[in-house]
């Protein structure tokens, strides 16, 4: 029976694989959600621009003119977090792939070396059975030829 000497440090290898594969999707949702975060907050200041036009248009005291600038500004700043935001999440998902691919090489060099010894295993089982076989042969090839020469007396 065939057992890779180094099986459990291929199953480690393995789990850290999974499990930098698991920290990868949930940064990946982190980056969808702060993006989607960025869309409302976009879609909320062009909004907020829209409707002050549209108050302009029909007259609005400047206090609600400096309410309003008040408004966009802070959203602006917001924007401005959920862009650092959103490169910072970028910069630890690029982090996590890199090793991720790190770990997937070493997990995959240690895969390689198991076939290798697998591959060694079965070859030199292959060999003890042919000896095997050319034992029984000769075996029974000395055995026919002992029955023919003692028949032959």
């Amino acid at each position: 029976m065939y057992t890779f000497n180094m099986q459990t440090v291929l199953d480690h290898r393995q789990f850290i694989e999974d499990q930098l594969k698991k920290d990868l999707a949930e940064i990946r949702q982190q980056v969808m959600a702060a993006q989607q975060q960025m869309k409302l907050l976009k879609r909320k200041e062009m909004d907020t621009r829209t409707a002050l036009k549209q108050e302009q248009a029909e007259g609005v005291s400047s206090d609600q003119v400096v309410a309003y600038h008040a408004y966009l500004k802070r959203l602006s700043d917001r924007i401005a977090r959920q862009v650092t935001v959103i490169s910072e999440i970028r910069e630890r998902e690029s982090k996590k792939q890199d090793a991720l691919l790190e770990a997937m090489k070493k997990r995959q060099i240690l895969e390689k070396l198991k076939d290798q010894s697998l591959d060694r295993y079965n070859q030199m089982m292959l060999k003890k059975e042919m000896n095997f076989i050319d034992e029984v042969a000769i075996n029974r090839y000395a055995r026919k030829t002992i029955q023919k020469s003692r028949g032959g007396q």
